[in-house]
């Protein structure tokens, strides 16, 4: 079981990936915030869906299913915004950094 903290950790560590990319792929501010937000919440989500069905065991060296998921979590939202955005410069930077920070943060500080 992940304690909350540390998956609320993980989660402001993916939403800030998505934050600090989307300037540099000029995406509006608006966008931004919906899709670092989003990000947030469904890494937050399916944290807490892999702690309640025990999706955290580890099946390689420390990766779990609860990790690989938040490659999902983390980039889904943002490609979302993009893909229903047609304004949306530069579409996948963000939607990569959210994702990659997702696992990443999710495999080291869980």
């Amino acid at each position: 079981m992940i304690p909350l903290g540390l998956i609320i950790l993980s989660a402001l560590i993916s939403a800030a990936a998505v934050v600090l990319a989307a300037p540099i792929a000029r995406w509006p501010v608006l966008r931004v915030v919906v899709a670092a937000m989003s990000t947030l919440l469904a890494v937050v989500a399916w944290r807490l869906a892999a702690n309640a069905l025990s999706l955290n065991e580890d099946f390689m060296p420390a990766i779990s299913v609860g990790d690989v998921v938040c490659l999902l979590a983390g980039g889904i939202p943002p490609a979302v915004v993009a893909a229903l955005d047609r304004t949306v410069p530069r579409k996948t930077l963000p939607v990569i950094a959210g994702a990659l920070a997702a696992f990443l943060a999710n495999d080291i500080v869980l």
